[in-house]
This record gives C-alpha cells, structure tokens and sequence, in this order.
C-alpha cells in the first residue's frame, strides 16, 4: 500500500491554476507508485463495511442483481479510494487517475462533503473536481468554470450514483456468474434493453470493495463496443492528504439556469422516438462547428442519452451520413429543406429512425 503526501503549506494560497497542476502531479505519482498494479489490481481490505458486504453473502440472504447495483452505489459515494482507469473506444485509449473520499467535519455538527477528481494521466486534457453537487471543470489556460451534478460524467454512468430503480421501465437486471478481473473476484451483472434500442450495459462488481473493476458497452449480438477497464485500486478508511488537500479548494459556483422550455423549439414533430427515452430538454443555439442556428433535443432513457439537431440544409453533405465511434453514433440525413443530425450512445439503427422520423409542422 502507497501513501503520497504534497506540501500542506501550499494549499491555503493555490489558484485553480495551481490547482490543475496538483490534481495531475497527484495522478502521475499515484500511477507511478503502482506500476505493478497494472496486472493485477491491488486493495487495502482495512475497512469494515467491506468486509461485511461478503459476509452478508455468505450468511444466505438471498442476493440479486439489484442488491450488487445499491452496493455499487454505496462504493462509489461513501468509499475513499485511489484508481487507474484505462477507457477503450474503437482504437482509440485513454487513461485516468481517480480519487474519491468522504469527510466528516465533526466541528461543523458532522457535515459531509464528497469530493471526487479525474484526471487524465497523458496529455493536458480536462481534469474535473467535484464538491457534493458541483462540478468543476478545470483546463489549461482555460478559465475553469462549475456546473451542477452529483457525479462527473466522465465513465461511470450517473445513474449509479443515483437510484437504479429509475431504469426498471427500460432495462432488466440480470445477475450472472462471477469472473476473475485481474485476480480479483468480480460479480457480473447485466443492464439488458427491454426492446433492443439501446445497447446492453455489463458491469463486473468488485466481490469486496463494490467499487467497479469494467465496464461495458454490449450490442445485441453480443460483442462488447467499448469498455472501461480498473488497472488499479486502493481503497482507505479515511481520506488521503490528497483528497483532504482537494477539499479544500474553493470551486466557482455554477450558474443559475432555468430548464429550458419548447417555445422556440415547437416546429418539429419527432414522429419516433424509442419509448424508454423522454426529452430532457429543448433550447435554440448555434452549432460550435458550423455556427449554425440550430434547434436542439435532448433525450435519455436514464443510462444513456442523445441528441437531435434540426438545421436548414448545408451544401456539401450527402445524406444519409453515418458514422460511428465504440458506442458513439452520429447520424445526419436530409429530408424536406432541412438536416437532422442526431447524436449519442446509441445504436447507430436507433439513430437514424430517429432522425428520419423528425418532421416540419
């Protein structure tokens, strides 16, 4: 087990500059400090609570996917842990540190306050840190800048942190065999689509700690699509100096926005839309690529999201275009004066059903 500690005294005088170049240096000396790790994960078991989640399978009580799927929810809000995570899409991969703790500040009548940073360990790409429900974005050079969420959706769906019984409608749970991740025993469960518009979402439950050790994008057929791997774990009783230094930092607060309405957006009938998805939210904007004005849809069967875009034609396209990233799909087609563009974490199928059904009122 590795224990880092940074200099306390430069903390109270740190801007978010300072602060950026903190998370970073603490992924770089974490992943270093672990290098073994990458063949085969490693975890501190002193805690209690996790010992007591094996217990309690082996004492009989009957155990259900949805019991593996609160344990994770429990893991990924109230564990303190250090991890490596490597993202897989199409040919293209990623790599992460990510740390998670809970204090207790027991002299302010025993407040709470999660914090949770990703940071990427190549590159200078964005790196996020999150206080309870706001989210900081932070990157070079950049202004940094907070949104609203409890969670950073970076790999882990938002759904885990919230209830999963929100996705009963949508998807069955399933609760297959145990398989060996790394050397450690890891439960499977499967988040299947009721009617096939959505891929299937597998995730492999860590037997001792909760916390995830993969996850997986899964088509109908079977074949995984893209997929997040755990290369190391490390999990505490109590926060690490790191956490303890970003909780610490003052994070600017999101602003205050209002849900937009359909007013603007009420030319349009989406003639199909999967019955599991329902809109989120609608507004006009211009597209960063094109600066065209377009109108906007945002829907989600609470795992997943996409997007529609309806613009007024543009001159070098020929419809339909499809293109598609692991489980990312893009699909642009042209029909009566106008272009739909849709956008998300869907099949590329589901897409373009989409996007051919939108119509002008």
């Amino acid at each position: 087990m590795y224990r880092y500690f940074l200099d306390l005294n430069q903390l109270t005088s740190i801007n978010l500059n300072k602060l950026l170049m903190l998370v970073v240096f603490t992924s770089a000396i974490s992943f270093s400090g672990n290098v073994s790790a990458k063949s085969a994960l490693t975890l501190n078991t002193e805690n209690p609570e996790l010992a007591a989640n094996v217990q309690v399978m082996a004492s009989g009580e009957k155990v259900n996917a949805k019991f593996w799927l609160e344990k994770l929810k429990s893991a990924l809000t109230q564990s303190n842990f250090q991890a490596g995570i490597v993202t897989m899409k199409a040919d293209k991969t990623k790599s992460y540190n990510w740390l998670h703790g809970v204090i207790v500040d027991e002299a302010d009548s025993g407040k709470v306050l999660e914090v949770e940073a990703i940071s990427p360990l190549i590159g200078t790409g964005v790196s996020n840190l999150r206080h309870n429900q706001t989210v900081t974005f932070i990157e070079p050079n950049k202004e940094a800048y907070s949104i609203e969420s409890d969670s950073i959706r970076k790999f882990i769906p938002p759904i885990f942190y919230q209830d999963i019984e929100q996705l009963s409608d949508s998807y069955q749970f399933v609760m297959v065999s145990k398989n060996q991740i790394g050397g450690r025993s890891a439960q499977l469960i499967r988040i299947e689509s009721i009617d096939d518009t959505a891929y299937n979402y597998w995730v492999w439950v860590d037997v001792e700690s909760a916390l995830p050790l993969r996850m997986a994008f899964v088509n109908k057929k079977g074949e995984v699509i893209e997929q997040i791997l755990m290369t190391h774990l490390s999990v505490f009783l109590e926060p690490t100096e790191e956490i303890i230094k970003l909780s610490e930092h003052k994070l600017p607060k999101p602003p205050s926005s209002l849900i937009a309405t359909h007013q603007e957006t009420n030319n349009w009938n989406m003639s199909w839309i999967p019955s599991s998805f329902s809109l989120i939210k609608s507004d006009r904007h211009h597209l960063s690529i094109t600066r065209e004005v377009s109108d906007y849809y945002l829907y989600s069967d609470g795992l997943v999201e996409f997007s529609v875009y309806v613009q007024r034609q543009l001159d070098s396209f020929n419809s339909p275009l499809v293109l598609q990233e692991g489980a990312m799909s893009f699909v642009m087609v042209r029909s009566d004066g106008f272009d739909v563009t849709v956008v998300g974490t869907i099949p590329a199928e589901t897409a373009y059903k989409v996007a051919s059904s939108v119509k002008s009122l």
